[in-house]
């Protein structure tokens, strides 16, 4: 089906036999699928999940000027230690520097709002990007395990009666796997396609229709009528058009800039929203890498600086976390590129994170501590998870969410 619903087709799907078959038909494929609790909220901060998808490469992202093994590995692709002309790397700490494509991401780090985590990755060694991305986002340690998504039970650990239509949110044509598991989460593309086109009438007969369908309803057709009827409502009320930005942030028209936009109006118009998932990628760069990777860092920066900017007033009640599926190996290749790695580096961006701007049990690069040449991993990405499940969201179940796995403090929270 088109994007455009016709209003032929909206009244040929209202009259089909079956109420929920007509729901289903004319319902454009694009959007959501509902299965909603009434309106309500959770305490804890709002959790924002940026996945860059295709392996980043950390070290030339948070780059370790201080291991001159770095720069016997990459002659050609490694980035510069620290200048006083802030040509090179921005200086971090007295070991890592912040990758100069990146620079809008500095103030956050030196304002104590930003902490990278280092050499953190998954125990799984898969060079597989499918793989990889399905072993993280499932909060898993290899191919076994539940199929549902680490946020999904999250969510599920602890939803409650009252819960928001809109508790989370996942920016996409497709709903990420990491909200899997938990039957409220939505793949929205844009507030604009889910208010239908931005077509009032049209949003006015979908409700009337729904209102018609379910109004004597027995739960749970009925209370997921009503849900979503709220979250249609609820976003009828965010003109997305006419939102502005506060102190002066830009976000540019990318799927990460419309994602971070867009979970901004939604924070502010107390939708109840607890977890949000946006997607930025492809950060496969195998070849010709200095050309390749630059604007993808710069978008990813401007756009963090930007949500980063725009949620200063609420920044005390929103965290950021940013995770790749791997890292890229440590040797560059023969193309100007690098291959799939292994360690990578998890972001955390929030009020309350240590007031260091790189934790890391650094392994070296020396060829003798290298794992397969690949950067080792000395941190689990599902500690740092966990940290800040336990420390910034809601009461949940860890062992429900990581199952079999103990959790070990990393020290992202000061």
């Amino acid at each position: 089906m088109s994007n455009t619903l016709s209003r032929r087709d909206f009244i040929r799907a209202t009259a089909a036999v079956s109420a929920y078959g007509a729901l289903r038909s004319l319902w454009p494929s694009w959007m959501p699928r509902f299965a909603f609790a009434n309106e309500g909220t959770q305490g804890g901060d709002v959790l924002v999940c940026i996945f860059l998808r295709g392996g980043a490469d950390a070290l030339n992202m948070v780059v370790p000027f201080g291991d001159d093994n770095y720069y016997r590995a990459r002659p050609l692709l490694g980035i510069k230690p620290p200048d006083a002309r802030g040509e090179r790397a921005l200086e971090l700490d007295d070991f890592f520097g912040l990758n100069n494509d990146m620079r809008a991401m500095q103030e956050i780090f030196k304002t104590g709002h930003m902490t990278a985590v280092h050499a953190c990755g998954s125990p799984n060694a898969s060079r597989s990007h499918f793989e990889a991305m399905d072993v993280i986002e499932r909060g898993t340690d290899g191919e076994t395990g539940p199929t549902s998504g680490w946020l999904g039970r999250h969510l599920m650990a602890t939803a409650q009666e009252g819960d928001s239509p809109l508790r989370a949110i996942g920016w996409s044509d497709k709903l990420q796997k990491s909200l899997h598991g938990y039957v409220s989460a939505n793949a929205l593309r844009s507030i604009a396609d889910f208010h239908l086109t931005g077509d009032i009438d049209l949003a006015n007969d979908m409700s009337l229709a729904l209102t018609s369908m379910y109004e004597t309803s027995a739960a749970p057709l009925g209370t997921a009528a009503n849900a979503t009827l709220q979250a249609l409502e609820t976003v009828r009320r965010i003109n997305i058009d006419e939102y502005k930005p506060a102190n002066r942030a830009k976000y540019d028209d990318s799927e990460l800039g419309r994602g971070l936009k867009q979970t901004a109006a939604l924070i502010k118009a107390e939708a109840g929203l607890e977890a949000a998932c946006i997607d930025h990628g492809n950060f496969d760069t195998h070849v010709a890498q200095s050309q390749l990777l630059p604007p993808l860092l710069t978008t990813f920066a401007e756009n963090l600086r930007a949500f980063h900017d725009d949620m200063l007033d609420y920044l005390d009640r929103v965290t950021v976390v940013v995770m790749s599926e791997f890292g890229r190996r440590v040797q560059e290749n023969g193309g100007g590129g690098t291959d799939h790695g292994h360690g990578g580096v998890v972001y955390v961006m929030s009020n309350h994170v240590v007031q260091q701007p790189v934790v890391a049990r650094w392994p070296g690069l020396n060829a003798d501590f290298l794992q397969n040449g690949d950067l080792q991993i000395t941190a689990d990405y599902r500690d740092v998870l966990s940290e800040i499940l336990s420390k910034r969201t809601a009461r949940t179940d860890l062992g429900l969410v990581f199952p079999g796995h103990v959790y070990q403090p990393i020290g992202v929270f000061g």
